[in-house]
């Protein structure tokens, strides 16, 4: 049971309990601690202020929070993301930060602190008439099997983890791979690095001008999104791995990997430049991680993906994750297999 009490802030009752269930305020310095609180409980990490920062200020991050008292105890957010949707651009919302209190989970499932926050953020924001057409997440199969039990969101498919053996990988001779050092400085409050703009923009344009372009749902790759993602990131570094053809300087790619290997194995996030040069890519980074020690590339893949990359010689695929479309969406339950995701691991927010 809830009662809207005033401001857009719901008194809400649980197991003899009274919530508040209201928007976070990113500017409000106990929403954020509460917040980084809670996430560090929930998933163990080292998300501070200036992970917080990053995701809130600069990728313009909201979400709504339950509070018992000053703590929260659940959480649903997400951030904006550019998505062309079978050549039509829309305005959509990565889901992401998910998490209840380990105490209060399974506590009246149904109607408990996961429903209130998600059910609450999903009407608030997408649909017809909302900020945000349509919204996606990677839940685990337990997640996303609770939200779909709950009517919250549809089953859009899965992410699978593909992996690739590193011995023996070698580039054609016509081909080239190296890795691509940025020098401009990455903050946020400098101006970008114009090489990197005018690169990123070439492959871009030609990446969502590619035939298989047409038939997906495609996250944008500009420059702007991409500064963003990996360059901004303070908790994370990356590798930027440029694929030419050995007469020219001019490049047919650029893929993205973890800065190092972890476990022997290097994590290959994206890849920027046509789609149909998407085996070629994983042959470049395969040859990237053995020359940097690793046994093995890993990858995350949405099914168009990992079609494109049938005949690359994948040694492994397994489910990795689910995709979650909120009800709330401007799509019906059968266009939702219609939207045909092109997600790799870098769509996520937390690889």
């Amino acid at each position: 049971m809830s009662e809207l009490v005033r401001d857009g802030i719901q008194e809400v009752h649980i197991a003899g309990e009274s919530f508040v269930l209201r928007d976070l305020q990113p500017s409000d310095e106990a929403d954020q601690k509460a917040l980084l609180a809670l996430h560090t409980e929930v998933f163990g990490s080292a998300a501070d202020t200036s992970w917080f920062g990053w995701k809130y200020w600069q990728g313009g991050g909201q979400g709504v929070g339950l509070w018992l008292g000053t703590s929260m105890v659940a959480y649903c957010g997400g951030t904006p993301r550019s998505v062309c949707h079978q050549g039509a651009w829309k305005h959509d919302l990565q889901i992401g930060d998910v998490m209840v209190a380990p105490e209060w989970r399974g506590v009246l499932t149904r109607r408990g602190p996961f429903f209130h926050v998600c059910d609450r953020f999903y009407r608030s924001r997408i649909g017809a008439g909302q900020p945000f057409d349509v919204a996606w997440g990677f839940p685990n199969q337990r997640h996303l099997h609770l939200a779909v039990k709950m009517g919250l969101s549809w089953d859009a498919g899965l992410m699978h983890g593909l992996t690739w053996t590193t011995a023996g990988a070698a580039l054609p001779w016509h081909i080239r791979s190296e890795p691509w050092q940025i020098e401009a400085d990455t903050s946020p409050d400098n101006p970008p690095d114009g090489l990197f703009d005018r690169t990123i923009q070439m492959l871009w344009t030609q990446m969502k001008r590619s035939p298989a372009a047409a038939g997906v749902s495609l996250g944008i790759r500009d420059a702007a999104y991409l500064r963003w993602r990996y360059l901004h990131r303070p908790d994370r570094n990356y590798q930027w791995v440029c694929v030419r053809r050995a007469w020219s300087t001019r490049p047919l790619g650029v893929a993205v990997v973890a800065e190092a290997p972890s476990d022997g194995a290097l994590l290959w996030l994206d890849w920027i430049g046509p789609m149909q040069h998407l085996p070629l890519a994983a042959l470049a980074c395969r040859t990237h991680a053995r020359q940097v020690g690793a046994t093995y590339l890993n990858a995350w893949a949405s099914e168009p993906v990992c079609l494109a990359l049938a005949d690359s010689g994948v040694n492994h695929r397994s489910v990795v994750a689910g995709l979650g479309v909120p009800v709330a969406s401007d799509v019906t339950d059968n266009q939702v297999a219609a939207l045909n995701w092109w997600f790799m691991g870098g769509d996520t927010d937390f690889l």
